[in-house]
């Protein structure tokens, strides 16, 4: 799905986009009333939703029958969740909230995150996962223990050990 088209999408649709797409994967399709039971929304609002997702062709949906994604809602909804999934993840992982916290958070949030910003968030992930001071750190952190504070120098010696220890690695593949 073009930018531009995926700019133009309210929360309020890339949320149902994000549904379906959830029910879709676990079930194939998606009916009005799972919809509606997901977002915790009336069935009168979900068929409103879908005729205007309808018209703009991001859902196959005709009343009373099964609702699936066209290619263009796929691509918008996987948008949606990719993002979702980057930002619980950073919430989560690296700022250590508890599961529902970091979920309800992230669905605020992905809708003001641009594609940028998501993309430095995932690479932030990443690293910190693969980052052997990183967990620990983070440890402290929660714990309320972090009595470091950063510095040119001491950061300095972590990317070093760190960049020696992956050209090792890379050198044994």
């Amino acid at each position: 799905m073009a930018k531009a088209t995926r700019k133009k999408l309210t929360r309020s649709q890339e949320d149902y986009l994000e549904a379906i797409w959830a029910l879709v994967r676990a079930n194939r399709v998606a009916r009005v009333r799972d919809i509606a039971h997901r977002l915790d929304v009336g069935m009168p609002s979900v068929t409103a939703a879908l005729k205007v997702l309808s018209e703009r062709g991001l859902v196959n949906h005709d009343p009373y029958q099964l609702i699936t994604l066209t290619d263009a809602g796929r691509e918008a909804a996987q948008e949606v969740s990719r993002g979702h999934q980057v930002i619980r993840r950073f919430l989560s992982d690296v700022l250590g909230m508890d599961a529902k916290s970091a979920d309800a958070n992230a669905c605020r949030m992905e809708h003001a995150a641009d594609k940028a910003l998501l993309e430095r968030l995932s690479e932030f992930v990443e690293f910190f996962a693969l980052c052997p001071l990183a967990g620990v750190q983070r440890a402290k952190f929660s714990a309320g223990a972090c009595t470091d504070v950063p510095s040119a120098k001491r950061c300095g010696k972590c990317v070093t050990h760190v960049t020696k220890n992956v050209e090792k690695l890379s050198e044994g593949s």
